[in-house]
């Protein structure tokens, strides 16, 4: 995502999603502003915790309008790893559209449908996946949307946007891979999407 995004020097930024502020804190350090967006209590207090430089942070739900941010007042909009919790994401979309000035970026990270698409009964479908996560050996289950590439792609494409590219991250392959490293580095897990407001 940070090669993606590039050099954000100057720039007026909104992290949506923000989560512990990893984004928020890399490209605040070089940005003009950053708004620092959450739907999680406990999120925006770890990211108030870091007193980060030029970042407000503000809790808000990203199905929720933006109302309170000006139209084409920001230059990027990051989300990393947040939109795929949203059932519907259209009218977001069409939010960070409305926000961002001409020429704008928008670069959001989702899990890839091909990652999702053995938790689901139709490809074809959006909806809810549930999976099974191991953090420190203790199981957490954790629900999300499932998209198909199409609908992610398109629904970018309706909100306004113009499309740059699309980037399906690839772990390094390396001698000795664990079998989870082994399935990194030959499916797809996530898909960054680089568009940019016409």
């Amino acid at each position: 995502m940070m090669r993606v995004i590039g050099d954000a020097s100057g720039l007026r930024i909104v992290d949506a999603g923000c989560a512990a502020g990893y984004y928020s804190a890399a490209l605040g350090a070089h940005a003009a502003s950053v708004i620092a967006l959450d739907a999680s209590a406990e999120m925006m207090r770890l990211v108030e915790e870091k007193r980060l430089p030029n970042v407000l942070v503000r809790r808000h739900d990203l199905a929720e309008p933006l109302s309170w941010i000006a139209d084409a007042s920001v230059d990027l909009v990051v989300s990393s790893l947040a939109m795929h919790y949203l059932e519907t994401w259209e009218g977001t979309l069409r939010e960070f559209h409305r926000v961002l000035v001409p020429g704008g970026r928008f670069v959001m990270s989702v899990h890839h449908s091909a990652m999702t698409d053995p938790l689901v009964d139709d490809y074809f479908r959006v909806q809810r996946a549930t999976d099974v996560w191991t953090i420190d050996g203790v199981k957490h289950e954790v629900s999300f949307y499932h998209r198909p590439l199409s609908s992610v792609i398109n629904d970018v494409l309706a909100a306004g946007f113009a499309v740059r590219r699309m980037i399906e991250p690839q772990l390094t392959a390396r001698a000795g891979a664990s079998a989870e490293e082994h399935r990194l580095a030959t499916r797809p897990w996530f898909l960054i999407v680089d568009a940019f407001r016409q």
